[in-house]
């Protein structure tokens, strides 16, 4: 849901009334050109008062452009961020993912260990990977939901570094209890890691790095809860309305029909 601030309604409301200004001082003019008219031209105080009750009397108009005004900065925000962090956000080697690395659609989910959404959309990934040989799936650790969160991300990337990722991944988000220290390393144990070997990695500066990293992405994405994500140049602050199978499609319409485009311009 917008949230609309104090700004935003502001900057809408003045755009509203620059507009209207332009057109009622406009309009008298040009009828006054076109007829030969002597009627007088509305003041700058009279358009203002009407733009004013009319803004009064009719809410909605504001609120619909505070809305329109929220998403199109969002959209230009987060199209900026893809293209100044792109390589890092769809080419990181230290990101994990699954899938096949070539694939021509590409899925970016920003996540918590301790999000139940999060945990919710986790077999439609795994069902995406399991029917689609042509989706790569990248994972960004975002622990932004307490402590364990944070615990949780470090072993995740100390697992991925004994290449057991995706076994780790899949034990914490098929967990439907709380999470501790205990069971984290439990989990781990279980998994097969060296857990001295990760011990030492979860406390070194590399993953550290690698998280902080993480959470600046998000912040310069818009993206202020889990899950997030990109499907190719799509931005999505939750979950992709009509699911995650519905993005990937809208994704290889566009890439045909760039392609299409292209073929279109050599003719």
């Amino acid at each position: 849901m917008l949230k609309f601030s104090f700004k935003s309604i502001k900057m809408a409301a003045t755009g509203l009334l620059m507009a209207a200004v332009l057109a009622f001082s406009a309009a008298p003019r040009a009828i006054a050109a076109e007829a030969a008219s002597s009627a007088p031209v509305l003041t700058k105080e009279q358009v203002e008062t009407i733009v004013h009750d009319y803004i009064m009397n009719h809410a909605d108009v504001v609120l619909d452009a505070v809305e329109k005004y929220q998403t199109t900065s969002m959209q230009k925000r987060q199209d900026d961020a893809m293209k100044m962090n792109h390589d890092e956000l769809f080419n990181n080697e230290k990101s994990p993912f699954i899938g096949n690395p070539k694939g021509d659609v590409t899925v970016i989910e920003f996540f918590d260990y301790n999000c139940h959404f999060c945990k919710g959309i986790f077999p439609k990934v795994q069902k995406i990977v399991k029917d689609d040989k042509d989706v790569k799936i990248i994972f960004k650790d975002f622990p932004i939901l307490g402590p364990t969160s944070e615990v949780a991300a470090k072993w995740a990337l100390a697992a991925q570094k004994q290449d057991k990722y995706f076994a780790f991944h899949t034990a914490l988000m098929s967990h439907n209890g709380p999470l501790d220290d205990d069971f984290i390393e439990k989990t781990a144990k279980d998994v097969g890691m060296d857990i001295d070997k990760a011990k030492k990695d979860i406390d070194g500066t590399d993953i550290m790095i690698q998280i902080e990293r993480n959470r600046t992405l998000a912040n310069q994405m818009n993206f202020n809860g889990t899950p997030s994500f990109i499907v190719n140049d799509q931005a999505f602050s939750g979950t992709p309305d009509g699911g995650l199978e519905q993005a990937i499609d809208n994704a290889r319409d566009k890439l045909k029909e760039k392609a299409d485009g292209k073929k279109d311009d050599k003719k």
